[in-house]
């Protein structure tokens, strides 16, 4: 018998025969010790190798040993995850049921996190009120996942509607976790609710970042526009920060560009407009700054250059074309003409100072005060009256900004 970590490396390498040999000593077995090296190296392999190991310990499976795999349930690996709950999906049967229920109610939080997963492929409504539960009210972000992923296989309209509910609460930390809910729970009738939430919350960029899984981004700009440049703008905001670049592939960031591009030659879209050039501002840094990318993988790498480049690649009056569309979103909603703003300032566009100072006036103190600001850094704000801009503030730490802005 080979030592476990020769028996992972067998498992992960290009020798199918030695590799299949070693996924079924794992499973016949139950070495729990190996697969807990397996778990633990998942993260350093590329994805290609976790699809081979995959498709090789299911192909070890069978009739006589998935048993064994209740063994494995104390490990939670997400990369096998899969491959263990199909398995025991596929011989289940009523008695089988009845111990993953028994898991999910009494089971360490990997055995409750793999059984969720169980009752998604077997949805049994017994197991309901405990998914409600862990989906709803369980910091444990895998378990609350699968619960929830669960009950939408399922069609508990009471969850649904309880998640729904959660969208308005003032926790920003409670109205993210029914968002989470709500992308695994799989009913894309949810969007409009998510969108609302989106824009209402401190925390935009991590719900804009869940939307895309439950409604591909470029089917939302598609048919739902204005939200979902709403959305695509958050996602720009946090990449790289808030969100992990690799999900840049979830997102189809490059088809949906270059969509947008295509689209506003055409339609001259204001916001579309702000959107792009938000892009450009944020592949440039993205592509130009190595912090960003030193930790992450060659392709991630390429996909970042490859939009920087289609961006680039667009001529000079197109660009130009986009940032005196820019200027007319300055007239939009709120949400959208601060995004305005920001674009104003990256590209420094002179003709918009006389559209930035009628914001002054604004009843928002928030546009008031970022419309100050961007004056200040197109040099234009010589010749304004700052105790009448100061007079339409009564936020002390916003009169106190617009005080420097004039010193």
């Amino acid at each position: 018998m080979k030592n476990n970590e020769q028996l992972v490396k067998d498992l992960t390498a290009k020798d199918e025969q030695k590799a299949f040999a070693a996924a079924c000593e794992i499973i016949n077995e139950t070495n729990t010790a190996a697969f807990q090296i397996l778990a633990d190296k998942s993260e350093f392999l590329f994805d290609f190798v976790k699809n081979n190991v995959n498709k090789r310990l299911q192909k070890a499976i069978n009739e006589k040993n998935f048993r064994n795999l209740f063994g494995f349930l104390k490990i939670y690996a997400p990369d096998f995850e899969d491959t263990i709950v199909s398995s025991l999906a596929k011989y289940a049967n009523e008695d089988l049921t009845d111990e993953m229920l028994e898991l999910l109610e009494n089971g360490t939080e990997s055995e409750k996190t793999y059984s969720a997963k169980y009752f998604s492929y077997i949805p049994d409504t017994i197991s309901a009120e405990l998914l409600i539960d862990y989906a709803l009210n369980n910091d444990n972000e895998a378990l609350a996942f699968n619960a929830a992923k669960a009950l939408g296989s399922m069609k508990i309209d009471d969850a649904y509607e309880r998640a729904i509910k959660l969208l308005d609460s003032d926790d920003d930390f409670t109205v993210l976790k029914a968002v989470k809910f709500l992308v695994a729970y799989e009913d894309k009738n949810a969007v409009d609710a998510l969108f609302n939430a989106m824009e209402k919350s401190s925390m935009s960029e991590n719900i804009a970042g869940e939307i895309p899984y439950l409604e591909s981004l470029l089917t939302l700009v598609r048919t739902k526009k204005e939200p979902a440049l709403m959305c695509l703008e958050n996602i720009l905001s946090g990449f790289g920060e808030i969100l992990p670049l690799n999900q840049i592939f979830n997102f189809e960031m490059y088809d949906v560009l270059s969509f947008l591009i295509t689209d506003n030659q055409q339609n001259k879209n204001p916001q579309t407009a702000v959107v792009l050039l938000s892009a450009l501002a944020k592949f440039d840094i993205l592509a130009n700054n190595e912090e960003y990318t030193f930790d992450e993988d060659k392709s991630t790498k390429q996909e970042v250059q490859d939009i920087y480049n289609l961006l680039k690649s667009q001529q000079e009056y197109f660009w130009n074309a986009q940032k005196k569309l820019a200027i007319q979103e300055l007239y939009a909603s709120p949400a959208r003409i601060s995004g305005a703003l920001q674009m104003v300032c990256e590209f420094k566009i002179k003709d918009a100072q006389e559209d930035v100072k009628k914001l002054l006036n604004s009843d928002n103190e928030i546009l008031v005060c970022e419309a100050a600001a961007a004056l200040k850094q197109l040099n234009a704000l010589d010749g304004l009256d700052k105790a009448e801009i100061l007079s339409k503030v009564k936020d002390e730490n916003k009169k106190a900004i617009i005080e420097s802005l004039f010193v």
